[in-house]
């Protein structure tokens, strides 16, 4: 029987085109200069994931695989690492003192023990790995393929398959839990903080809907197409699956590119020559929409949270635009009108919040006051006072024996 010929129709072009999202978007996340924040990169690398896997996918349901028989099974670990990608992201967007500790790697663990099950599978003559594509998806296929390397374990595959979608769904469902209870945690800091900005909270909640669609859709396509329907192709709800992360990159990239500040950019209007000069607003010539403003706070708030620029001493508003890739005239005009506050006195209040909570800690009792508020972004121990004084109205001194009391 002849081996099934490459095709695309409109779910493999859809399939095709969101893979394509995929890998631009994690690029872009990756090597952007907003790309050294760590939240940054976990998206990046989370996005990736999905794409790869989206591109296997569309390798094997098109048959294009046939011309890249090494892909098959290749990104199948990867479905356990999407997850906790996702958690640890929502953590470094939510978690000012968030920081990448070696730790984390051992939530990997689940997706490295997957990998070496399927060393046998990796193993097989490649005729064999197109021969189980074609059996799943029910396309014709070479009958002459069979297992060449047989390690020991290799036997319990078709036994492990009858439940391993169980056992994955148990693992997202796990995840889904713990990027709830991050939410609603967050949640409950923004109302006790109601000048916070809203628009992370808004983008989790998406992150959490687009998370929490992918695990319906893949429960159900898992359960119609391996129970209910199994002589429709075991791996046929996959496609279901790629369709939904490719549509779900179609939104990320169309409200990134809505978002942009490219199109918040407006032509000052022409001057009136007959009319009275009235007094001159400041920034009246640069005047950025209402969506453009809340965005540039917002990104700003979180690239303070994540990367604390704050505490480089000779930060400048020009580098602090160059990381949000903004006009410093334009940061200039957030700070000042968004959060009343010149641009020195916007960065030492969050050096003086740092300062703060390092005075609470009872670990930090040991070191000394200038120490604290030179890593805190303070470059004299003259400013540092002043600036700690002018804002809580007492001395740094006086304000740990307080806490250290309580």
């Amino acid at each position: 029987m002849p081996a099934v010929l490459p095709f695309l129709n409109l779910w493999s072009v859809l399939i095709l085109l969101g893979a394509a999202q995929g890998l631009l978007l994690s690029w872009t996340f990756f090597f952007s200069p907003e790309g050294r924040a760590l939240s940054n990169r976990l998206l990046a690398l989370l996005v990736l994931s999905l794409a790869l896997l989206v591109v296997e996918i569309l390798l094997c349901y098109s048959g294009y695989v046939q011309f890249a028989p090494f892909f098959v099974g290749l990104t199948e670990p990867l479905t356990f690492v999407v997850s906790p990608l996702l958690y640890l992201y929502a953590r470094s967007l939510t978690e000012s003192a968030f920081r990448w500790r070696p730790r984390y790697l051992l939530l990997l663990l689940p997706a490295v023990a997957h990998a070496v099950y399927l060393v046998p599978f990796f193993a097989q003559s490649n005729a064999w790995k197109l021969r189980t594509v074609a059996e799943s998806f029910h396309q014709p296929h070479l009958v002459t393929a069979v297992a060449e390397h047989p390690f020991w374990w290799f036997g319990t595959y078709d036994r492990f398959y009858d439940f391993f979608y169980l056992v994955l769904g148990s693992y997202l469902l796990l995840y889904l839990g713990l990027l709830l209870r991050t939410f609603f945690g967050y949640q409950r800091q923004q109302a006790a903080r109601p000048a916070a900005p809203a628009p992370l909270l808004g983008w989790l909640k998406r992150l959490g809907i687009g998370f929490g669609l992918l695990l319906l859709v893949y429960l159900g396509a898992t359960t119609y197409f391996h129970v209910a329907s199994p002589t429709s192709g075991t791996d046929a709800g996959d496609v279901w699956v790629a369709s939904l992360i490719s549509l779900l990159f179609y939104s990320m990239s169309g409200r990134a590119i809505s978002r942009s500040t490219l199109l918040a950019l407006q032509t000052p209007p022409e001057e009136l020559p007959e009319e009275p000069a009235a007094p001159r607003r400041k920034y009246e010539k640069t005047a950025l929409a209402p969506e453009a403003t809340a965005d540039i706070l917002a990104r700003l708030r979180t690239l303070m949270a994540t990367d604390r620029p704050y505490q480089n001493p000779d930060l400048s508003l020009a580098d602090l635009a160059a990381q949000l890739r903004l006009p410093p005239h334009h940061l200039s005009q957030v700070i000042n009108e968004q959060c009343q506050q010149n641009f020195f006195d916007f960065l030492n209040s969050y050096r003086i919040e740092e300062v703060k909570r390092q005075l609470q800690l009872p670990e930090t009792a040991h070191l000394k006051l200038e120490e604290i508020g030179f890593a805190a972004g303070f470059n004299s121990k003259s400013a540092f006072n002043a600036a700690f004084k002018k804002s809580t109205q007492t001395t740094p001194s006086q304000f740990r024996k307080t806490m250290l009391s309580a």
